[in-house]
């Protein structure tokens, strides 16, 4: 969010855990911070659902035993009742009486697996109930958002991961820029979310910005998917791989970012890089409004919004490279993420006034072509 007000955003909301909340806020005057669920109270719903599930675990490893022991004793007295000896008939009235003692003790531990099973679905109603909470919360917000980020400072809780499955899900059918990142990237490698994998391939407002790992990952879910005999979707989104040379891929047009980055990689500058990014394609879903019709290149049709994202996320990531070297020029082995995210705002101005004067000079030349020749 502070790399997306130095790139020149005028708004940046940040959700989070309660907890975190004020911390964050602290940070700078103009975030805008909103604490939508509380860590202590999620990991409360899911200690109770682990000891739940343990509980029912050991009743039911307790009841296989017993059953194993009823069945075995079932056959014993089958062969006893061949013999008629009056030791042997007591044996069988002895087994016979521990058999109902075993059959009563069966019939509480069975009881108590229904009292668990039915306590653990009234929990996971409560867990239901707090992610639709989260859900609610920040899908309110999207009429007044250009583009979300997912990802960075997410964390990897279970429920955390279920609520922005939802919230990307309902970002999908609000037509709403997404950038995902970091952690929002580990979740979608997960089986459990290939599904949401596979819809975020073929939506065209999303960017993903894995780093090599980050990479590994989705490819492995993505050969998965494809033995386990599910569809496979092109790729209609956008995915900007980030190393020493940064890739960006749309379909099967591909970019690449050469800028020379610092010499240093400090923790946090894919973060910058997100929300670089997330500004960038905030301001390109402003543009979009106009409807800018499509075009020819090389004979072929191709769409100018695509091309348009494609050529923010290259530009984003032109800046933040930049940016880092003239951090890295200035801190040397000092510098952070924070002294990059602080360099993107002058970084951009450069960028723009050697445009500017591009252009300037595309004009006057252009003026001059079309000025009439002295000598006539």
């Amino acid at each position: 969010a502070q790399s997306a007000l130095h790139a020149g955003i005028d708004l940046a909301t940040v959700f989070c855990a309660k907890e975190a909340s004020v911390p964050i806020k602290c940070y700078s005057p103009e975030l805008m911070v909103q604490g939508v669920y509380s860590v202590e109270e999620l990991d409360t719903l899911l200690d109770q659902e682990r000891g739940l599930l343990e509980a029912l675990e050991q009743c039911k490893q307790s009841n296989d035993l017993m059953t194993n022991e009823m069945n075995e004793m079932d056959m014993l007295q089958t062969m006893e009742k061949l013999e008629h000896s009056k030791e042997k008939q007591n044996i069988l009235i002895q087994s016979e009486l521990k058999k109902d003692d075993q059959m009563e003790l069966l019939v509480e531990r069975l009881e108590k697996m229904k009292h668990l099973e039915e306590e653990l679905q009234i929990l996971r109603k409560r867990q239901q109930v707090s992610v639709a909470s989260i859900v609610h919360t920040i899908t309110s917000t999207f009429p007044t958002l250009h583009a979300l980020c997912i990802g960075p400072g997410l964390g990897r809780h279970p429920l955390v991961f279920s609520a922005a499955e939802k919230v990307i899900r309902k970002a999908i059918e609000s037509n709403l820029t997404l950038v995902l990142d970091a952690d929002a990237l580990f979740m979608l490698s997960l089986k459990e979310y290939r599904s949401l994998l596979g819809e975020i391939r073929g939506y065209d407002r999303c960017v993903m910005t894995p780093n090599l790992m980050e990479t590994r990952r989705l490819d492995e879910a993505t050969s998965k998917e494809m033995e386990a005999g599910e569809s496979v979707a092109e790729y209609g989104n956008i995915v900007v791989q980030k190393g020493h040379t940064d890739t960006i891929t749309h379909g099967c047009h591909t970019m690449q970012c050469k800028e020379e980055g610092g010499l240093k990689r400090s923790g946090g500058i894919g973060d910058v890089l997100a929300g670089t990014i997330t500004a960038f394609m905030a301001w390109n879903a402003i543009l979009e409004k106009d409807n800018t019709p499509n075009g020819n290149i090389d004979g072929k049709a191709v769409n100018r919004q695509h091309i348009q994202r494609v050529f923010a996320s290259w530009a984003a990531c032109c800046a933040v490279k930049r940016g880092t070297r003239i951090a890295f020029q200035k801190q040397r082995r000092a510098m952070s993420a924070l002294d990059v995210s602080g360099e993107i705002g002058e970084v951009l101005g450069s960028m723009e006034g050697g445009l500017e004067l591009e252009l300037c000079s595309d004009q006057v030349q252009t003026l001059a072509n079309d000025m009439p020749d002295a000598s006539t």
